[in-house]
């Protein structure tokens, strides 16, 4: 069955929106203060399951994982939630500063890290299971060290995308060990150069593994390269500019759920960039993300053109991202 399983982490966000970062010893006033549900891995899946597709979702919980509505909202998303494993301890926090129509500052507070990644190892078996019955397994900011121990022993075997994110450079070691396993890469073009600099190349196009990569420019759009070629994706432009938390998870469920529908990967990272164009739009990641019908509109009055028919099969698709050399 197609549909995407999403490996990550469930977080409660805590978005300050600010003019301008303090520096050391300053106090800035933040204008807009949210609470909202979070984390890579719910990020994507919810934004998956927005957009028509299937989708799951393979992280730890915490006891407060129902008291915080964080549960419900899930299944209201209807999200597949069985690989959601339940914890003694609090949900991880994160407390994101956001400057207005710039950049974050990210602030992250695990209460039991080590013991989330026990229950991660505990419940492999679990998530081999699970990933038997969607097409995709996406990985994003996790453990990835849990992560590896699954590609390496090949528990999971279907389309395998990965986003590092942030921890390309917090554990830079643990992201190039990963890559080789991936067929889809995600990551922007501050976590590209640091990849060359830790394998020495000079172009990231001498990856080993991903036969796809995308590297995302901000408002400069996206770098898209596959078989050879490059294509370069303009970034959508949204209604409004709020808080680009988010941003990065709904642009690749975009375009995950762009490839189960049978589009092109140029086609595909189109949809994408109006996917992510939805999420800015207000505080938290969740907050905004679109319907299907939604990012058709909107692409269609970006690009000045009809949303082209699917032209491909999934089957086709795979068959060239898990073959092409």
């Amino acid at each position: 069955m197609k549909g995407v399983l999403s490996f990550g982490s469930l977080v409660i966000d805590n978005v300050l929106v600010v003019k301008r970062f303090p520096s050391v010893n300053e106090t800035v006033q933040v204008d807009k203060f949210r609470y909202t549900y979070g984390g890579a891995g719910a990020n994507v899946a919810v934004a998956v399951r927005r957009l028509g597709e299937r989708s799951s979702l393979f992280a730890v919980a915490g006891k407060d994982f129902e008291k915080s509505n964080y549960k419900s909202h899930l299944e209201k998303e209807k999200v597949d939630i069985k690989g959601v494993i339940p914890a003694p301890f609090l949900m991880p926090r994160s407390f994101i500063v956001s400057r207005e129509n710039s950049d974050d500052q990210i602030l992250y507070y695990y209460e039991d890290k080590k013991g989330t990644s026990k229950l991660l190892f505990k419940n492999a078996k679990k998530a081999e299971e699970i990933s038997r019955e969607y097409e995709i397994s996406h990985f994003s900011t996790g453990h990835f060290e849990f992560y590896y121990h699954l590609l390496k022993k090949k528990m999971v075997n279907n389309v395998i995308s990965f986003d590092p994110g942030q921890e390309t450079f917090s554990y830079p070691y643990r992201v190039v060990r990963i890559i080789p396993y991936c067929h889809l890469l995600f990551m922007n073009n501050h976590e590209a150069k640091r990849i060359k600099e830790l394998l020495r190349i000079k172009s990231i196009k001498e990856l080993k593994g991903p036969k796809l990569i995308c590297i995302s420019l901000g408002a400069k759009g996206s770098i898209l390269i596959y078989k050879g070629k490059t294509y370069r994706i303009p970034a959508v432009k949204p209604k409004k500019l709020v808080d680009p938390t988010g941003a990065g998870d709904s642009h690749r469920a975009g375009f995950l759920a762009a490839l189960l529908k049978g589009y092109s990967v140029e086609i595909a990272a189109r949809i994408a960039s109006t996917v992510a164009s939805y999420t800015i739009e207000a505080e938290g990641a969740q907050t905004s993300l679109p319907t299907w019908e939604q990012v058709v509109k909107r692409y269609e009055e970006f690009f000045k053109e009809k949303l082209p028919k699917p032209t491909l099969s999934w089957e086709e698709i795979k068959g060239e991202l898990l073959n092409s050399p």
